[in-house]
């Protein structure tokens, strides 16, 4: 522990004399408090995204990065506005807080302690050979410590009652015992035929969207590792990546500057210019190790920004341009025959099944309000019932047939209710609950201080959510360039 304290004590000095987001490369991609963010600074942000996710700080990521849009550029917007925030509330910690911090990461400990090998281990293999330092991880760490100080303060308030208790209790675990109706949807497709006018009708009417794949063509550089029969020791390998992930990102910083040219850059930092053959965005192609992040970044590219965001593979990083684009065309009506066939007849057998699962599902309705117990109305209605193996959302079936829709909707549903037709992948269910089971009583007086954490937890993170949206929408934050190459 001391030997990390030194450590952070020397970070410390470094980040509290430096103004971050105040210097660095004259290419600026936001400003945010009236200060320019450099694409420089965007770039090492965006490095301290992947490596919290290394570390696995899960808290961190998902409550900045907020799992909507881009979860890196909310993971540097949001992370600047928390520092911002955190120094307004005068949030503070010591050199021994980031140290007890750093070592209660589960990543750094072996049986539930502190092990120094494992954090050697990680700075030899992670830190160092992907381009990060000590001083990225107590950055890193100083957000985590400002983020869970934040939300204790927003969930100081926060109190379940008893009902809330019992309630989220029986939510996650009341059993429920139902019965299901189900109806497939191959059934009505053996017996739905589609005349060659149907065809040709619906390729009138839907020929503006009947169209050929868009095709891309991209030049493209690849820092990648050389293919070898005997390959590269876990060591070995993490250097060698960690030097061609610095070149990449030498490469594509470079390519920011005005009037850079692709193969001028490419010839100073010593590597090929190769361009691919015209492909579609569901089938990457070879030259890019087949890589579904290369295609994704081939589609972003447009004429005017044509130059892409460095691309991480298993065997290195790829730099994209632009180089084509194929528009799509509008399909004959023999090269879209055989999948408007396929399309028309299961619109219709789908259109067909909810018909007769609705003519089904009102029959047992009305058989049951006359006096007859659900058993009896399914025979009535000249169906067939099942039993669905009794379940809870802590015991949820998941290998049963159709259990997610089934526990879904059973969810929504009062004893003794049958539900309205369900559509399901392969068909349809009808679901009558039967049973809710009484809770375990002991089991809840055991659960209730987990169950009351669980509520706080949740609650404090919608009251994060808020605030950090509303601090964000106060800092100014304005986009001025894409941050995506």
């Amino acid at each position: 522990m001391i030997l990390i304290t030194i450590l952070i004590i020397i970070s410390f000095t470094f980040f509290y004399s430096r103004h971050d987001f105040d210097k660095g490369s004259v290419v600026a991609v936001a400003t945010i408090y009236g200060r320019p963010v450099t694409y420089a600074q965007y770039q090492r942000a965006g490095r301290k995204f992947e490596l919290s996710q290394q570390l696995q700080m899960e808290e961190l990521v998902g409550s900045l990065g907020v799992r909507s849009g881009d979860d890196k550029d909310n993971f540097i917007y949001n992370g600047i506005v928390l520092q911002h925030e955190a120094e307004k509330l005068g949030i503070d910690f010591t050199s021994d807080d980031a140290a007890e911090a750093i070592q209660a990461m589960a990543v750094f400990q072996t049986n539930g302690a502190y092990d120094s090998n494992k954090f050697k281990f990680y700075n030899d293999m992670l830190l160092g050979p992907k381009g990060f330092t000590f001083d990225d991880l107590v950055d890193l760490v100083r957000d985590d410590l400002r983020l869970k100080k934040i939300k204790t303060v927003l969930g100081a308030t926060v109190a379940p009652s008893e009902s809330e208790l019992r309630e989220t209790f029986a939510e996650a675990t009341q059993k429920t015992e139902a019965s299901v109706v189900r109806l497939k949807l191959d059934d009505f497709l053996a017996t739905t035929q589609v005349s060659d006018d149907d065809l040709k009708k619906a390729y009138e009417e839907r020929k503006g969207t009947l169209k050929t794949d868009e095709l891309r063509k991209v030049k493209f550089v690849a820092f990648t590792l050389p293919t070898t029969e005997k390959p590269l020791e876990p060591k070995a390998r993490a250097e060698a990546l960690g030097a061609l992930k610095k070149k990449a990102e030498g490469f594509s910083v470079a390519m920011t500057e005005k009037d850079a040219k692709f193969d001028e850059q490419a010839a100073k930092a010593g590597v090929n210019v190769e361009e691919t053959k015209d492909f579609p965005r569901k089938d990457p192609p070879a030259e890019l190790g087949n890589s579904p992040q290369a295609a994704a970044t081939a589609f972003k590219l447009t004429p005017e920004q044509p130059n892409g965001d460095i691309v991480s593979t298993r065997q290195g990083y790829y730099v994209l341009q632009l180089a084509g684009i194929t528009p799509a065309r509008p399909l004959t009506f023999e090269e879209a025959k055989g999948t408007l066939t396929d399309d028309l007849k299961r619109d219709r057998a789908r259109e067909t099944l909810t018909l007769k699962a609705t003519e089904i599902r009102n029959k047992i309705d009305a058989e049951m309000k006359a006096g007859k117990s659900f058993a009896d109305a399914v025979t009535a209605a000249n169906a067939k019932a099942e039993k669905f193996p009794a379940f809870s959302q802590e015991e949820p079936q998941i290998a049963a047939e159709n259990s997610a829709e089934i526990t879904t909707v059973a969810g929504d549903l009062k004893e003794g209710q049958i539900s309205t037709p369900t559509p399901t992948p392969d068909g349809s269910v009808i679901v009558f609950v039967e049973k809710r089971l009484p809770i375990d009583e002991e089991k809840f007086k055991t659960m209730k201080p987990r169950v009351a954490d669980f509520l706080n937890r949740r609650e404090t993170m919608v009251l994060f959510s808020e605030w950090l949206k509303l601090r964000r929408n106060a800092s100014g934050l304005q986009i001025v360039t894409s941050t995506k190459g």
